[in-house]
């Protein structure tokens, strides 16, 4: 035998080893889409079938899955530019990420959060290809218009809110699959932008459609923010990274912006009524006067609930709403569907958490469509109906007459709980369903309605009075 013969092939043999273990890592590097920017507690990466610690510098591929803890929150970097803020007790899967810089218009990205909260800033794959962009949860699918929003998520509901940009949720159903791309534009699909200020966009499981809802009236588990304390990911497209000191100027950028987000005062509203003069002297003592007209009545005090409209003109049936923007200037918005806004004045003494009789309310107006099953709109009319809240026992019971011409009358009827102390309604019948709220005073409560009827849907809103 000759050793030094075996140690010349071992060695060989040894560098062959590692020079294919360098190829290999070098192909692994050049396939990482994200690196970790930010670990903070304790959270685990798995990756086909194996799991370990998260640190900073870790290279992200599509397929992994970013588990947080209670104390855990990870930032990702993507190679795009793109940033993920995963925070605490959240999984979020990177299903797909692919990204071209010669030919972003190819891009396809793929999230699904399974639980918990995340933050997500476009990078300029998303921006180039808006139409292959995708965000799962349990529920809904998230497509997105070149944004900067807030996603939380559970097998009960979702709950989104945007900082920047705008975004389109529609619930997961056979029209809405999770396996394909970008937003879905269903029948049930709703945007929300960063000009509904002070408002989220909230599906629950138990609900047929997404609902908009302030932020501030979110409680438990769908309480969300617009950012955290640890965040510092900048917003929208200026925090595009493609350098070392874009990025360093990135991460220095607070997101001071989100502090306003669930802020939406309105205008102060006064009344000044108009004095009637004194009576006239007698006419043995004074001469009558010249004939003048009586002077006009006082107007009628600014009503404490207003019903605004998203759209830029009215649909067939509603003789109710005003534009958003009026609405905004003098109040807050409580509820709203997506068409119909319901606006409060809150420059009033708050009642509410005082309120404890029944109260039976009158109807003032309603408005009211039919959509049918070729998605053509026809006017409906609100004939009457009731209105009574108990607020001793926190619960309410309504009853509406509703009339269109290809359905004839239908009775739209529901009971519900009065949430304290925001004054919110919510409630359900027989295919109906009922969200409102009560002024602050209590003097005046209103609430949109939708109920299934045929293969249609019957809808409109209504304002009832003391």
């Amino acid at each position: 035998m000759n050793p030094p013969l075996h140690r010349s092939s071992f060695l060989r043999a040894l560098m062959v080893a590692w020079a294919l273990l360098a190829l290999a890592s070098a192909a692994l590097a050049a396939s990482f889409v994200g690196e970790v920017t930010l670990n903070i507690g304790a959270s685990q990466l798995e990756r086909a079938g194996e799991s370990g610690a998260v640190s900073k510098g870790y290279g992200i591929l599509p397929g992994d899955v970013i588990r947080t803890t209670a104390s855990g929150h990870v930032h990702i970097r993507f190679v795009d530019g793109a940033r993920v803020s995963v925070r605490p007790d959240s999984v979020l899967h990177v299903v797909e990420y692919r990204y071209d810089p010669a030919d972003p218009a190819t891009s396809l990205i793929k999230f699904h959060l399974e639980t918990g909260t995340v933050r997500g800033i476009s990078g300029l794959a998303a921006q180039s290809a808006r139409d292959k962009f995708r965000l799962n949860t349990p529920l809904v699918a998230i497509g997105i218009k070149g944004t900067d929003f807030v996603t939380q998520a559970s097998a009960q509901s979702a709950v989104v809110l945007v900082n920047q940009g705008a975004i389109v949720l529609a619930p997961l159903d056979a029209n809405c699959r999770a396996d394909a791309f970008g937003p879905c534009g269903t029948s049930r699909s709703r945007e929300l932008g960063a000009n509904t200020s002070g408002l989220a966009l909230v599906y629950r499981q138990s609900t047929t459609d997404p609902v908009f809802q302030p932020i501030n009236s979110l409680k438990g588990m769908e309480r969300i923010s617009p950012g955290s304390p640890h965040e510092r990911l900048g917003s929208g497209p200026a925090t595009v990274v493609t350098d070392a000191t874009s990025a360093e100027r990135a991460t220095n950028t607070a997101v001071a912006e989100s502090k306003t987000i669930d802020r939406v005062v309105g205008k102060n509203l006064e009344y000044f009524p108009i004095l009637q003069p004194d009576s006239p002297k007698s006419a043995a003592v004074v001469a009558s006067p010249p004939e003048v007209a009586p002077p006009p009545p006082p107007p009628p005090p600014p009503s404490l609930l207003t019903w605004g409209r998203w759209a830029g003109s009215s649909v067939p049936g509603d003789n109710l709403t005003v534009p958003f923007a009026d609405a905004l200037s003098g109040g807050r918005v409580t509820v709203g569907d997506g068409y119909y806004f319901l606006f409060r004045n809150e420059n009033v003494a708050n009642l509410l958490s005082s309120a404890s009789s029944v109260v039976d309310f009158r109807l003032q107006q309603g408005a009211a469509s039919y959509l049918d099953s070729t998605r053509t709109v026809s006017a409906a009319t609100v004939d009457g109906g009731s209105l009574s809240i108990d607020f001793g026992r926190n619960t309410f019971s309504t009853r509406l007459a509703v009339t269109a011409a290809s359905i004839g009358t239908q009775a739209v009827a529901a009971t519900g709980t009065v949430e304290r102390p925001s004054g919110f309604l919510r409630g359900s019948g027989q295919d109906v369903r009922v969200t409102g709220a009560v002024s602050l005073d209590v003097s005046q409560a209103g609430y949109f309605f939708t109920k299934a009827v045929g293969n249609g849907t019957l809808s409109g809103a209504t304002l009832w009075g003391r």
